[in-house]
């Protein structure tokens, strides 16, 4: 089990960083591991941008293996975004959610309203009949450039390998720390929340192919 100070972890693999400015409110309790990538390609400038914002994770994953944690475990950072209906991706909506999402993205007004619209009812509903939210999910960000130019569907660079090494070990610790499912509970971004599609899902599918 990890040793944790406070919402800070005591490891030689894990780096002190925290940014005040990314943390938000209590986490009550950790359901679910969000994987995220950071479209820069240097941990130096994420951790940069990371100072003068209020968005951020609690883990960054450097090309090099380096792990830094950056906001304590006892509190929420806001990573997940606007959340896409769970059970209209899985195709397991109850008759009155199934009209409420057709009636929503049907219907008058931006997308941007009607995907809000969609996430409020989303956020109603206790985790896992929905995606994890920010309010119990803790975010592991590995910095990868975006190869996708304008587009939202491209890929991210490839994870280095001691950058690999070091994530598997982490979200080992976290899930075993949580008691968690690697198999219900760990999550790519971009397959749950309105982001560039694939962010997060060669992490995930790598991770797949790695843990056992």
């Amino acid at each position: 089990m990890l040793c944790i100070f406070d919402g800070v972890i005591n490891n030689p693999k894990v780096t002190n960083k925290i940014i005040p400015n990314i943390e938000h409110g209590i986490l009550p309790k950790v359901k679910a591991l969000v994987l995220h990538r950071t479209s820069a390609g240097t941990a130096e400038s994420t951790l940069n941008a990371w100072q003068s914002k209020k968005s951020g994770a609690h883990f960054l994953i450097d090309k090099t293996g380096k792990i830094y944690q950056t906001a304590s475990l006892k509190k929420q950072c806001w990573h997940v975004g606007l959340l896409q209906s769970r059970c209209r991706l899985e195709g397991s909506c109850s008759t009155e959610d199934a009209k409420f999402i057709k009636k929503t993205l049907h219907g008058s007004g931006s997308w941007g309203s009607k995907f809000k619209k969609v996430y409020l009812n989303e956020k109603k509903k206790d985790y896992p009949d929905r995606y994890p939210l920010n309010s119990d999910s803790l975010g592991i960000e590995l910095v990868g450039a975006y190869l996708g130019g304008s587009g939202d569907k491209g890929p991210f660079e490839k994870l280095k390998e001691p950058q690999g090494k070091s994530f598997l070990w982490l979200v080992t610790e976290l899930l075993s720390q949580y008691d968690l499912s690697f198999k219900e509970d760990v999550y790519a971004h971009g397959s749950i929340a309105r982001k560039k599609v694939k962010e997060g899902v060669d992490a995930f599918e790598w991770l797949k192919d790695n843990y056992q």
